[in-house]
């Protein structure tokens, strides 16, 4: 566990900073405290390689029926990363912009958040990130997912379960990886609540063309 914030906590974090402040007229005041998880977890890289990954699991807390007992899922796929070295599980960076975003968005408003890294980030030795490769993206995602609901009855909240909705999302890259992701699930006959990928590259070949 890297942080444990109160719902008061949070909000003040989040009004120090302009950004935060900007992101609190979006999301409002957070209702739920949220406890920020470093997960690791085994994947495989663009070449069928294992390797060591990470990512966020991010635990609503409090009293409250929404933010505790069975809670819906948000596996969320970031966007494109240049700083080999970010972790979106590290809430104390004040550089984590994302990370601040989807826990407000999602985790203090009673969501369990989901987000990997991305093999080739933080601790994952590979070379190289497997930039919009479905395959490799989708299957990591579902990785981190199992990782976390294994995780999720050991954290320091155990009364917080997994409610079965689960939702997919993600931004830029993240849109892809979310599309993806979802197609991978339903394949393999996973359930999934919804999904909302945003603003990805979805037709490679039309935007390769374009460019």
């Amino acid at each position: 566990r890297i942080a444990s914030l109160d719902a008061a906590s949070f909000q003040a974090q989040l009004a120090s900073s302009a950004s935060g402040q900007q992101l609190l007229q979006i999301t409002n005041n957070p209702t739920c405290g949220v406890d920020f998880y470093y997960l690791k977890f085994w994947t495989v890289g663009g070449a069928g390689e294992t390797t060591e990954s990470s990512g966020a699991l991010m635990v609503p807390t409090g009293t409250t029926a929404a933010c505790s007992g069975a809670r819906p899922i948000v596996l969320y796929a970031h966007a494109t990363q240049t700083d080999k070295t970010a972790n979106i599980a590290d809430i104390t960076n004040t550089s984590n912009t994302e990370g601040a975003l989807i826990a407000a968005m999602f985790a203090a408003q009673g969501y369990i958040v989901v987000a990997p890294n991305y093999a080739g980030y933080d601790i994952s030795t590979l070379g190289y990130h497997p930039f919009l490769n479905a395959t490799q993206q989708s299957a990591e995602m579902m990785d981190i997912l199992t990782a976390a609901r294994t995780a999720l009855p050991q954290t320091f909240t155990p009364a917080t379960t997994d409610s079965g909705k689960l939702f997919v999302t993600g931004y830029s890259e993240g849109g892809f990886v979310a599309m993806a992701t979802l197609r991978a699930m339903e394949a393999a006959g996973d359930t999934v609540t919804a999904a909302a990928p945003m603003s990805g590259p979805y037709a490679l070949e039309a935007f390769g063309d374009a460019i």
